[in-house]
């Protein structure tokens, strides 16, 4: 199933089944405790109403790959990061690249697993006890990445403390199923026969903001629904002896995301499809 279908059952849900709340003043509907599953295959949310935003995900990709805290790149993508930097300082704590994409994280996933094909271990966190602090805008919404394989298909499972299902959502798809694929591109040089199997995404609190109640209603109200993959034709990250490093593709992406900035007319999924099967 797309994720485009997937997301129109989740903004349904939310319609029906949701109550309304109002943290730090702003009008949500919300659901508590959600769970749904993706394919890593098929993970873009893409509607006449709303197009997915291409230039987006290349910039944010890359931000993360370059594992960069401070704000200043990805503010020629979005102005979003601007308001919710750390104080006194131009960074933010929720650039997943610099939490996951290091030697730390990652190489315990890859050795949990090679150690034990069965192991229940190989996890991730994202949201640390350091950004427990007074005056963090940026709390970090995502908990953890929770890697297993049963029946020979690396399975990833994710925990989200609270997920925008518009400005969130949409992009940690995405994200996480690059996520996803990496590891199970790693793995595959111990295990060739490896499959890649779904990511399940949990969220304690799935919501959309008073904002978006309109355009939640007219992308409800689209009869039919996109399929765009978004399958890595080569990985961008490479590891060995418990060192990650970015891979010859994935450099030469970042290098041409980094060209574009501030010049016009780029089009960014045909740069992505260059690297990914779109």
């Amino acid at each position: 199933m797309s994720f485009s279908t997937t997301f129109k059952q989740i903004l349904s849900h939310i319609k029906e089944q949701g109550t309304e709340s109002q943290p730090r003043d702003m009008k949500v509907k919300e659901v508590l405790l959600a769970d749904f599953d993706i394919d890593p295959a098929k993970p873009i949310a893409n509607f006449e109403s709303r197009p997915f935003n291409w230039k987006y995900l290349a910039g944010e990709l890359a931000w993360y790959l370059h594992r960069d805290r401070d704000i200043d790149y990805i503010s020629n993508f979005s102005s979003f990061w601007k308001g919710i930097t750390n104080p006194n300082s131009n960074e933010i704590n929720s650039n997943y690249g610099s939490l996951v994409i290091n030697d730390e994280q990652m190489s315990w996933v890859i050795e949990s697993l090679k150690k034990d094909l069965n192991s229940r271990q190989a996890i991730m966190f994202f949201n640390r006890p350091d950004f427990q602090f007074e005056g963090n805008k940026d709390f970090v919404c995502t908990m953890y990445a929770n890697f297993f394989v049963r029946d020979n298909r690396l399975m990833m499972k994710v925990q989200m403390r609270s997920n925008d299902v518009f400005y969130g959502l949409t992009f940690d798809a995405p994200f996480f199923s690059f996520l996803h694929q990496s590891v199970w591109h790693i793995l595959k040089q111990t295990y060739p026969d490896l499959e890649i199997g779904y990511y399940f995404h949990f969220a304690d609190n799935l919501h959309f903001y008073e904002r978006h109640f309109e355009l939640a209603d007219n992308i409800l109200a689209e009869t039919e629904d996109k399929t765009d993959t978004f399958m890595l034709k080569k990985p961008f990250i490479d590891y060995k002896d418990g060192q990650v490093s970015l891979s010859d593709h994935g450099r030469e992406f970042c290098q041409r995301i980094d060209a574009s900035i501030g010049k016009e007319d780029i089009n960014y999924k045909n740069i992505l499809a260059d690297y990914f099967e779109l």
